[in-house]
């Protein structure tokens, strides 16, 4: 097994945020926390480059028992940083990350598959990708995600003698791409590896992001399906499924932000499996392996289900989504069961079994418009033509 450093740079002045980026916090953590957090999880000891704030972040860096080292040259900008890191590196390194402070949310899935693959692959750089694979175009709104490599690269330390001789011009990644030949990219699970927080509005965006960590975000989703090469049929179903899950979300204005993303992500990624048998619990299956298991009730249930008492459920209407579209069109709760009491007409406890499902399914549509006191059989059922 390799050994590997992460250099994470927290030397920089934070003019534009005017606090000190290290020691903000992001939930129950401090940003600095967060990020070390993830390395630590995936086996990499971090290692933290101090600069301008020096007391405060090797204050938070002796809470957190994480070694440092100052850059007294931090005023030369952040390269330098990179080679004060590099020069903490013990002679055990095999590879060293490195990455800036203020990218805190890197999922340690990520980090993990990043090793998983420099171990086997020898590669010079590894960088991460998001959503690498084209099978099916993405909304104009992901464009600027589709292809972009983030954080933080992973490195064989045969680098550390060429950044220490770099004279800096361009930074690091001017540096690495003068080994573009010895560069392979990775296509990982992770939207949060591009998010930066430079100012304290972006502050604010990556503090409401760290809420929803557990729930793939839309982003996370496509990267799913081109992770997974589903189909296009399927792929198109799940956009259709997702579009009826937003306009029953509207009749539930007190849905929280977690609540809202558990709903479009279940609806985006509950056929995941489909063909495979039980389609259902392998797709929940499939998905706690991509390291969000607390979306894995919503697509264990969604073939079927009884309402529960209570709240409605992120489940209950990712359920529902689906019970209302055939294939990528919009239909009734009784005409998509009666499709398929019709298919069995012939076998009689196949379609008793199916009535039996059908109320069901209709115990949950009364449980969620008693709520939202909106009629979806009406507001979903197809045109009449002619």
């Amino acid at each position: 097994m390799l050994t590997a450093y992460a250099i994470i740079l927290a030397a920089g002045y934070s003019s534009r945020m005017g606090r000190c980026k290290a020691t903000l916090s992001l939930g129950d953590k401090t940003a600095l926390q967060t990020l070390a957090d993830s390395f630590i999880q995936a086996g990499v000891v971090p290692i933290v480059v101090t600069g301008f704030a020096q007391k405060e972040v090797e204050q938070e860096c002796r809470r957190l028992k994480i070694q440092t080292v100052h850059n007294n040259n931090f005023h030369k900008g952040m390269f330098s940083s990179v080679q004060a890191g590099c020069k903490a590196l013990p002679d055990n390194a095999d590879l060293f990350f490195v990455t800036p402070v203020d990218i805190p949310l890197i999922r340690p899935r990520t980090i993990r598959e990043l090793l998983a693959h420099a171990e086997t692959t020898k590669t010079t750089v590894l960088h991460p990708l998001l959503d690498n694979n084209e099978h099916a175009p993405l909304p104009d709104f992901l464009h600027d995600t589709e292809g972009q490599t983030g954080h933080p690269p992973c490195l064989q330390i045969s680098l550390k003698k060429d950044i220490l001789e770099y004279s800096g011009e361009g930074g690091l990644a001017m540096l690495l791409s003068h080994h573009a030949a010895a560069t392979n990219y990775l296509p990982v699970v992770d939207s949060n590896m591009l998010e930066d927080m430079d100012t304290p509005k972006d502050y604010i965006r990556l503090y409401h992001l760290q809420e929803l960590q557990t729930v793939p975000s839309l982003q996370e989703c496509y990267a799913i399906w081109n992770l997974l090469e589903l189909p296009a049929h399927i792929r198109r179903h799940s956009l259709a499924v997702a579009d009826v899950a937003r306009i029953m979300l509207a009749d539930l204005p007190e849905a929280t932000p977690l609540f809202v993303q558990t709903v479009i992500a279940g609806a985006m990624l509950h056929d995941i499996a489909k063909g495979q048998p039980n389609h259902a619990e392998a797709g929940a299956q499939r998905i706690a392996e991509l390291g969000f298991p607390s979306l894995a009730p919503c697509i264990a249930a969604h073939s079927y289900m009884s309402a529960q008492q209570g709240a409605v459920t992120e489940a209950e209407l990712v359920f529902l989504a689906d019970k209302f579209v055939e294939g990528t069109e919009r239909c009734t709760l009784a005409s998509r069961y009666e499709k398929k009491m019709a298919c069995y007409a012939e076998s009689k406890e196949a379609v008793e079994a199916i009535q039996q499902k059908l109320l069901q399914a209709q115990s949950v549509l009364d449980k969620v418009e008693s709520v939202t006191a909106t009629d979806y059989d009406m507001l979903f059922a197809p045109a009449r033509k002619g």
